[in-house]
Order: structure tokens, then sequence, then C-alpha cells
């Protein structure tokens, strides 16, 4: 599995330096409806919620973009007594997003691509890891996104999708901020003339 996932990252960069050129950058939180590790439905065994996010904006051609996001989600983390559970989780995606209008302050758009997640539970009984559990997913995610214009170099985004796999589906919401490359490439290349 690591093999596939080491496989999966390094022809995501390969296209992204081939073809066409990174346009923003930025990240975010994000807000997902959970998952019940290993499919049991025990208060222990939910998943964390909200996330960190890292994303950038790839320009391929005319109205489609391919948008990489990491995702890492805060461990959702069960106590009694001395004991401890956790579950943790981070999703690694390659959206390929179709925008149907192209105006200068705001785009919505289409969104679709593969899903790779990794989840995880530790148990520890008085202090010490009694239980390591893992589990890697590869699944797809289904979703409609919208970039506004706050200034020339700053963008905020907004995404809702749902995140399909044969074991962990999973609702999710996500926003924040992005810094637009084109204008500041432009205004470095102005400055240095």
């Amino acid at each position: 599995m690591k093999k596939l996932m080491i496989t999966f990252i390094i022809v995501v960069f390969v296209i992204i330096n081939v073809k066409g050129q990174v346009t923003k950058i930025g990240g975010g939180l994000g807000l997902s409806s959970g998952f019940p590790f290993h499919e049991q439905t025990a208060s222990e065994n939910k998943s964390g919620v909200i996330a960190l996010s890292l994303k950038h904006i790839h320009q391929i051609k005319g109205p489609l973009l391919m948008s990489p996001s990491f995702y890492f989600f805060f461990p959702h983390v069960t106590k009694a007594g001395y004991d401890r559970t956790s579950v943790t989780s981070m999703m690694f995606d390659i959206n390929f997003q179709y925008v149907f209008n192209q105006l200068d302050r705001f785009e919505i758009y289409g969104l679709a691509g593969p899903d790779f997640l990794v989840a995880w539970k530790i148990d520890k009984f008085e202090g010490s890891v009694t239980n390591k559990e893992k589990d890697r997913l590869f699944g797809i995610n289904l979703g409609i996104g919208t970039h506004a214009k706050v200034t020339d170099l700053l963008y905020v985004y907004g995404e809702a999708k749902y995140l399909y796999n044969n074991k962990y589906n999973q609702f999710m919401l996500s926003a924040g901020v992005l810094l637009n490359l084109d204008w500041m490439k432009k205004h470095q290349n102005a400055d240095l003339n």
C-alpha cells in the first residue's frame, strides 16, 4: 500500500510540473460528517470532524483546473479513567475542477477526483499503547465549489463535496484563503524592469 501511495503522489507531481501552471495556493479549515473506524458505531470509534487543509489551484487549459488538497483531521479522543482512545485521519485529494462561469471576481465550479484516506486508531491503557490499527483507502469525491476575489492578491474559497470509498463515506465542507501567484509573478517582473 505504501508503494501505491508513493506512486500516486509521484504521478500527481509529474502532471503538475509537465502541464499548465500553479495559479493559486493556500489553505483553510474543513468540517466533515466523520465516519466510524472499522465501521464500528461505538463512540470511541468515531473519527475527528475538523481538519486543517492545504491546497493549490493548477491551471490546465481554459475552464479546466486541477487542485491537489491535503487535509489533516484533529483526533477524536475518548477517555475513561487512565484509558484513552484516539481516532485520527488524513486525506489527499486530486480534484479536477470545471469552471462554469469565468468572471473576474467570482467563479463557480464542479469538482471530481480521486481521494486517498489514511485513518488510524490508538488505544492506550494506563499510558501504554495496547492496540494500534490503521486503514488506507482509495475513493472518489464529487462536489461543487466557488472562488471569490477579495483583492488582486487574495481569494477566498468554499467547497461542498461527498467522499466515497468502500468503507468510510462522508460529507465535507471546507473554506479558506488562496494567494494569487499570477498577480505576484506579474508584480515581481514589473519591479525588475
